[in-house]
């Protein structure tokens, strides 16, 4: 009994050995930091001119032509899956100026003036919740479980993300963007295929309104005779159940006004009723490209004044055989 309590830990031990290691982990930032400072202010001309660099290159970078713009648009799918579109727009988002033919300017058949402006091309997936065909949440992480039944993907619905330097030339992107799209061949063909199977629908949907408008004719304004007669000791005069079709007709009504809808909005593979929305505010402004380069220099800085004190040791570490 007492070897095992010498071998229990006790919990506010545990708990004093972890703020312990946190302290000496603090103390030991601190004198980092000061190492740091002191070497910093022993090389402080050096450090001056680079960092004044940085910060200045910083400004300029930041400039407005070459801030980066967040383009999107929700694209609504007639004809083909999502899936099936993803992979027609991994071309574009894989382009690679290494020739012209991999090229984003050739696969648009855009002026090279503009194809050079867009920095990438990424489209994601649209959560459905509740599986309900409405457009609830885009999957910017890629991160949607398949075994999820319940908040399905959207099998025609993507949404695109473009980022541009130039937002003014995204009218002409556009229009060349959907111009891919709406003549590649495969989606082309699933589309025709979708729209003719869509027509026939129509088609069917009328006859059987037609055919329940007679059905009603006949039984609610063609009536029989009046019958009597005697049905287990009862007395019956006339019809006693007539079949109500109203609930059939407005079914196959409602069916058809979804699918005239769907056939309205079939014009083209690939649909952007919104267009492409850009973003009011860049990626990253002025102050961030200077923050950004401003810790670039400061790195630098400590490199370059390590290496200035230590030099001697790695000229003759070097020259050592």
């Amino acid at each position: 009994m007492e070897e095992k309590k010498q071998n229990e830990i006790n919990l506010l031990e545990l708990i004093q050995l972890f703020f312990r290691g946190l302290k000496k982990f603090g103390l030991n930032i601190l004198i980092l930091s000061g190492n740091t400072l002191r070497l910093l202010y022993r090389h402080k001309i050096l450090v001056c001119l680079i960092m004044a660099f940085s910060v200045a290159y910083g400004y300029y970078s930041g400039r407005p032509a070459n801030r980066i713009h967040r383009v999107e648009a929700m694209a609504i799918l007639n004809g083909s899956l999502a899936q099936t579109v993803k992979e027609v727009s991994q071309q574009l988002e894989n382009a690679s100026s290494v020739s012209h033919f991999t090229s984003l300017s050739a696969r648009l058949d855009l002026p090279y003036y503009i194809a050079d402006n867009i920095a990438s091309i990424s489209s994601f997936y649209v959560i459905d919740f509740l599986n309900d065909s409405t457009p609830d949440m885009v999957d910017f992480r890629n991160r949607h479980s398949w075994k999820d039944t319940l908040n399905v993907r959207m099998p025609n619905r993507l949404h695109f993300r473009i980022r541009t330097r130039n937002v003014h030339q995204i009218p002409v992107f556009e229009e060349a963007f959907l111009n891919f799209f709406n003549t590649h061949t495969r989606l082309v063909n699933e589309f025709e295929v979708k729209k003719r199977n869509l027509a026939q629908e129509i088609g069917i949907l009328n006859s059987e309104l037609l055919r329940l408008d007679s059905l009603a004719d006949v039984s609610y304004f063609r009536f029989p005779e009046m019958q009597v007669q005697l049905h287990r000791n009862t007395l019956l005069v006339g019809e006693q159940e007539k079949q109500l079709l109203y609930e059939d007709f407005s079914a196959v009504q409602r069916r058809k006004t979804v699918r005239e809808l769907e056939f309205a909005s079939f014009t083209a593979p690939v649909v952007l009723p919104t267009g492409f929305i850009v973003s009011p505010h860049p990626e990253k402004g002025r102050i961030g490209f200077m923050m950004t380069y401003f810790f670039i220099g400061l790195v630098i800085s400590i490199l370059l004044s390590l290496f200035i004190e230590h030099r001697k040791s790695v000229f003759n570490y070097l020259s050592s055989k």
